[in-house]
């Protein structure tokens, strides 16, 4: 974590005879924005005709001095997070048609909004570890966090931020079959009490384009006010590494 993106081919496998191309038009139109946003320059690319419409990059870019690992995590480190859950529960409800235009907006900002200022976020305050969220949810990399077989987290199960509406999305059933195989993969690895069984479904739900999971030493003190007004993100302060408990992953109240 932490390489620079230079230049990218664009790869486009698209259903011509079903999807137009004022559709694809669209897509390309985000993906170049998103590139320029990112200061990646799109090279060239390849296209074919396929029955399932996908799209997406190869991208070249430099690494620098400073590379997160996952693993550097340290005891007593403090973990932050730079984008709110839920939006695997939010897109399995577009699936649905049961979403709202606003909710559809609403996540489609939160997917779209780079990693990059998480990372400046990261260097500023001497980050030990550094891992996105994605599919297998904000679980499943933090286990992935916690390689060293001494080391354990407690996460601030009141303290997770959460998208709009996916808790009363998740309370009307609405829960992905890739959440359920996260869930059912790293049961073993965690500790709560029963009140915070929906907390953990959404600790496991499956993320497109999640945020940052931060792991800062505890004597840093990250102000969420000055990293709101110089980097313009979010940053919530969602538990800790430890090593008080049996289990990997345990969820507490504080």
């Amino acid at each position: 974590m932490g390489g620079k993106p230079l230049t990218a081919l664009q790869m486009v496998s698209w259903p011509r005879e079903e999807l137009s191309f004022e559709i694809l038009s669209e897509v390309i139109k985000g993906g170049s924005s998103i590139m320029e946003e990112a200061g990646c320059t799109i090279i060239g690319g390849h296209s074919i005709d396929d029955k399932e419409p996908k799209y997406g990059f190869a991208v070249t870019g430099l690494v620098g001095k400073r590379i997160y690992k996952k693993s550097d995590i340290q005891e007593n480190d403090s973990l932050y997070l730079t984008k709110p859950l839920g939006s695997g529960i939010i897109a399995t409800a577009i699936k649905k048609g049961l979403a709202t235009q606003d909710q559809i907006q609403n996540i489609t900002k939160v997917m779209t909004t780079l990693n990059v200022n998480g990372l400046k976020v990261a260097d500023f305050y001497n980050a030990n570890g550094v891992t996105d969220i994605t599919g297998f949810g904000l679980l499943g990399h933090l286990s992935e966090m916690l390689i060293n077989e001494n080391l354990a987290a407690e996460i601030y199960a009141n303290n997770v931020p959460v998208v709009g509406d996916a808790e009363d999305f998740l309370a009307s059933g609405i829960f992905s079959s890739g959440s359920k195989r996260n869930l059912e993969a790293i049961k073993d690895d965690i500790g709560y009490e029963k009140e915070f069984e929906d907390k953990v479904k959404i600790f496991a739900d499956a993320q497109t384009s999640g945020g940052l999971l931060i792991s800062i030493p505890d004597n840093v003190i990250v102000d969420s006010k000055f990293v709101l007004d110089k980097y313009g993100i979010k940053v919530w302060k969602i538990g800790k590494i430890t090593k008080r408990y049996n289990h990997k992953i345990n969820i507490i109240n504080i």
